[in-house]
């Protein structure tokens, strides 16, 4: 019997750096507006509201594609601001 050897990709985070100097780490450019909700515990109406109104960083691969969060922004907004940007 031969056993199969499952692979697994590890997951290369990507580091965001602020002006003062700070490192953080996300595992990704981009994320839904569902999986942002989910990160943030947000409303999903607001983060969509908030993407259409430009007051969350977004993304859009063609022009009527769908909308992601910009999640290397949105951190970067954060780490200057020290609050999110519906505070």
């Amino acid at each position: 019997m031969s056993k199969e050897k499952k692979e697994t990709k590890s997951l290369k985070l990507m580091k965001v750096h602020s002006p003062d100097g700070s490192v953080v780490e996300i595992p990704a450019p981009y994320c839904t507006p569902e999986e942002w909700a989910e990160r943030t515990s947000m409303d999903l109406d607001t983060i969509m509201t908030a993407l259409y109104n430009r007051k969350i960083a977004r993304h859009q691969f063609s022009p009527r594609g769908d909308l992601f969060v910009n999640v290397i922004e949105e951190t970067r907004r954060l780490l200057e601001t020290k609050q999110p940007w519906n505070r």
